[in-house]
């Protein structure tokens, strides 16, 4: 049985956050992720979640893991349909925000296809389940939530979409609490970012 392999836009998304926010240590992660084997599509989960779990000790981590989630997002975003930007574009904020959602899960299928978003809205405020949480799988409860990959995705979704939002991590599987769930607020205005 092969191992389930990792998207390139992930892995691009992480190797230029470390490469701009963390220079020094770029040698260091290159024992596992290089551009040849972004390339060459030869990325397991092993190697990424060795890298993940190496970034959760250094200061940066938060840092590199909204840099790396707005990368992957964007150059996921590459790929949808002219068309499907256009319906969403078009639909009522809070159609939208809902449809942003669906397409945040899509940005995340795409990475690593065991890994799904599940949500709910009310009142403009969404509770966004993370199932298979590739960043959040510890030996050893953290201190901290390690779901900022995830809050970033979503944050850039709604930005690209013209929509104001705020991602935060309500519950965590890294600090012992039984699922990830985060809080998104899109209550505020549209903004003009939308194409």
């Amino acid at each position: 049985m092969s191992e389930p392999q990792i998207g390139r836009a992930l892995a691009s998304g992480l190797h230029q956050a470390i490469t701009e926010l963390m220079p020094t240590r770029v040698e260091f992660y290159e024992s596992w992720i290089t551009p040849k084997r972004i390339r060459e599509g030869q990325l397991g989960r092993a190697r990424v979640t060795a890298v993940i779990s190496f970034l959760r000790e250094e200061a940066a981590y938060e840092a590199v893991m909204s840099k790396a989630g707005r990368y992957t997002t964007d150059w996921t975003l590459d790929t949808l349909s002219g068309t499907s930007r256009a319906i969403l574009n078009r639909l009522p904020q809070p159609l939208r925000v809902r449809g942003v959602l669906r397409v945040a899960n899509w940005v995340v299928r795409e990475f690593h296809d065991e890994v799904r978003l599940e949500h709910r809205v009310h009142r403009g405020v969404a509770v966004v389940t993370v199932e298979g949480s590739l960043f959040c799988q510890v030996r050893e409860p953290t201190e901290r939530p390690m779901c900022r990959f995830y809050c970033a995705v979503i944050e850039r979704c709604l930005e690209v979409f013209g929509l104001e939002g705020e991602a935060e991590s309500s519950k965590c599987c890294a600090i012992g609490q039984p699922a990830c769930e985060l809080t998104v607020d899109t209550t505020g205005r549209e903004t003009s970012n939308a194409p």
